[in-house]
């Protein structure tokens, strides 16, 4: 494992040194992908959600898929808490990392995360908007691309060199952004599409649910103003222990609507 050749984007975490060897698996990670084998039954490919998002008429009929997305992760705190609701609620989620905070949680919160049948992709390495997109479309591009190459070796030299993943979540969304086409390219050169989300539990706005009925009262309203798709990425945020704590409630009538939960890949 080497280092990406562009210099180290900006990083309010420690700075991350590649090792200069390959780095033997996590014991629970299917090397290749960014799960572990218990996964399988339940993972769906980043191109095949990026598409149901973009054109729902090409989702799966006769049948409701939902994909619990966190965000800003991991956290000593919180992950534990989804952590625990996942797996009391016997579903799976895919955590969107921002790799430096890797370093600050212990593996065996990653390793646990991996066992219980969870998907870990990439939310950056920087999470700094004024870096990722600031400038015209091919300064985007060459900083965007060398964000995730930090990220994606970051996630490496902690999960393991047999670690991939082929979505990555935006800081802020791909639809907040605009002039991404030549990024969107870079990424789609190293097997990466955009993952967006159509749903939301309203933990990342101004005004943002302080009780247990205000998110699912929004997780109910994002669906229908979504037109309720028969796929579902709903957006959360791993550092938000309200959230955490609305979680089991939103599980439960995300079942009581028939939905079926999967990871992305």
């Amino acid at each position: 494992m080497t280092e990406p050749s562009c210099a180290a984007p900006p990083s309010q975490w420690k700075i991350f040194k590649a090792p200069d060897k390959v780095v033997a698996d996590l014991p629970e990670l299917e090397s290749g992908t960014n799960r572990s084998k218990v996964a399988d039954r339940w993972t769906y490919p980043a191109s095949e959600v990026h598409q149901w998002m973009t054109r729902p008429a090409t989702a799966p009929k006769g049948r409701k898929l939902v994909f619990l997305t966190f965000d800003d992760g991991p956290d000593k705190t919180v992950t534990a808490q989804e952590l625990t609701n996942l797996e009391k609620g016997g579903v799976p989620a895919t955590f969107f990392m921002i790799t430096p905070q890797m370093q600050g949680v212990p593996v065996d919160l990653l390793r646990r995360s991996l066992r219980d049948g969870n998907g870990l992709g990439v939310h950056s390495y920087s999470h700094d908007y004024r870096y990722l997109f600031k400038g015209d479309a091919a300064q985007r591009a060459t900083h965007v691309a060398c964000d995730y190459d930090w990220a994606l070796a970051q996630a490496r030299a902690i999960l393991g060199s047999g670690y991939a993943e082929s979505g990555f979540r935006y800081p802020g969304g791909h639809m907040s952004w605009n002039h991404l086409g030549q990024a969107d390219a870079e990424l789609a050169r190293r097997g990466v599409v955009p993952i967006d989300w159509n749903a939301m539990s309203g933990d990342a706005d101004a005004q943002m649910p302080t009780t247990v009925p205000g998110y699912l009262a929004m997780v109910k309203k994002s669906i229908a103003e979504a037109g309720n798709p028969r796929v579902v990425v709903l957006l959360n945020h791993d550092n938000k222990e309200r959230t955490a704590e609305a979680m089991p409630s939103i599980i439960a009538w995300l079942k009581s609507q028939h939905y079926q939960f999967g990871i992305i890949s």
